[in-house]
């Protein structure tokens, strides 16, 4: 066994020593080409968990609404509050965005305040699902920046 073992060895590396060495430029070529194509699965997998951050924020939201009891939040949805805030900086962060800007006109109410948030979630997510994994898009960014503005403003609708 031991033999056989040895023998189908030493005829592997006599027929590797017998092909032809590629070239250098041939080796550089295929290298580039699968450095480029990892390159493009990762952006494309970034592109995608930025489209299940938009979604995982919009559902959250649509769970937040239902937990409002009258012009209040319960403490419950201070966690909720908290992934759509980081998940929205994420995204903010990831499309070449960086600082919070002000709500030029903050909602007066728990009920405007939530529609408000719902409609940005969906403005960002109809944003992120045209644009592809190499545009910087400054819809996304102000989209995002109104959801992290807004979450804070319902942070005082808390119980």
């Amino acid at each position: 066994m031991g033999f056989c073992l040895s023998l189908a060895t030493v005829t592997a590396c006599a027929q590797s020593a017998s092909a032809p060495p590629v070239p250098l430029e041939d080796q550089n070529e295929t290298m580039r080409d699968t450095l480029k194509r990892m390159q493009i699965k990762r952006e494309e997998d970034e592109h995608k968990k930025l489209l299940g951050r938009g979604t995982q924020i919009k559902d959250n939201i649509t769970a937040l609404s239902k937990e409002a009891i009258g012009a209040r939040l319960p403490l419950t949805s201070e966690k909720k509050l908290k992934d759509i805030e980081k998940s929205a900086r994420q995204i903010r962060s990831e499309t070449g965005g960086g600082e919070d800007q002000p709500l030029e006109t903050p909602p007066d109410t728990l009920e405007k305040a939530l529609k408000q948030l719902l409609e940005a979630s969906e403005r960002l997510n109809e944003h992120l699902a045209k644009t592809s994994r190499r545009v910087v898009s400054i819809t996304v960014v102000e989209d995002a920046t109104e959801i992290i503005q807004l979450v804070k403003l319902l942070r005082s609708y808390l119980n």
